[in-house]
């Protein structure tokens, strides 16, 4: 099959770079960051100038696109002006959507496990009445719900916090985490947030098995099977990898200064095994993370 990626360049674009490239032919979008793009057929531009997007799209003529394009940070989002978040989050997905309808191409769209509130003291499935609590989960809802609208071809995936080691300077809090653990430094982790994380190597891999299912038109929770808090899995990293469980310094999401607080997004993910989708464990994920830690 014929994917164009979007955000390739980003954590997860680069890891389906690599998956999605073994069976398939992809060409893949970047703007600011290169990371392992140059390796693909790629293209570098402003998403917002959509000229030379649109151009690729009507040359390559995809059978899937994946949009995973987006100011990826709720605390990036709020330092951003509203107008730039808005674009880039929601009339981008708007646009690529219409694009889809045109040449008859899948729609596959990285939502986020935030656009639940996470206060209903509950594990959410994909019933459960979203509310998001910060703009980029809004961004995220109303591009979910102009995709359900308007998109004839689609599958959204309400993404969970997706960990491992970033490819080529991208980052997120677990490659962090791990490399203060290396340097002998403390890391200050809330026992009291809980998602359903997934690693992004398991992440790349379901979503290379979604693309060649024929799923369509459904909007599903994409994590992983074990709910967790963020103290807990940096133990499970202390211990896996033999660090000081001292250098763990455990913290309260309700006392700390972050804004728009999420105490638990974890997500019942039955509808995604059902598809015959299967998630890798967070301890045999750590073991395949284990040989690419000297690298960092």
């Amino acid at each position: 099959m014929k994917i164009i990626i979007t955000g390739g360049s980003g954590l997860l674009g680069q890891y389906l770079n690599i998956y999605l490239n073994r069976e398939h032919s992809i060409f893949t979008v970047y703007n600011n960051s290169v990371g392992n793009c140059t390796e693909y057929n790629s293209l570098k531009t402003d998403l917002n100038n959509t000229y030379y997007l649109s151009e690729v799209i009507k040359e390559f003529r995809p059978d899937i696109l994946i949009h995973t394009a987006a100011v990826s940070r709720p605390e990036e989002c709020d330092k951003l002006s509203y107008e730039y978040v808005i674009k880039i989050n929601y009339n981008l997905t708007e646009l690529l959507s219409e694009y889809c309808n045109k040449i008859k191409c899948r729609l596959i769209f990285t939502s986020t496990d935030l656009v639940y509130d996470g206060d209903t003291n509950k594990i959410q499935d994909e019933s459960s009445i979203p509310k998001p609590v910060s703009l980029y989960a809004q961004t995220k809802l109303d591009s979910e719900n102009f995709i359900r609208e308007n998109c004839n071809d689609y599958l959204i995936l309400r993404t969970s916090l997706l960990y491992g080691i970033g490819l080529n300077g991208s980052s997120c809090n677990f490659h962090n985490m791990l490399i203060s653990f290396k340097k002998g430094e403390k890391v200050r982790l809330f026992y009291d947030q809980y998602r359903t994380p997934l690693s992004l190597h398991n992440s790349a891999k379901i979503i290379d098995e979604i693309a060649k299912s024929e799923i369509k038109n459904v909007t599903m929770n994409f994590g992983g099977s074990e709910r967790i808090s963020r103290s807990e899995l940096g133990e499970m990293v202390c211990r896996k990898f033999n660090f000081d469980l001292d250098l763990i310094e455990k913290t309260s999401l309700k006392e700390s200064v972050t804004k728009n607080k999420v105490i638990d997004v974890s997500m019942n993910t039955d509808m995604l095994r059902s598809f015959g989708f299967s998630q890798m464990s967070i301890e045999e994920s750590l073991e395949k993370i284990q040989s690419e830690i000297d690298a960092i």
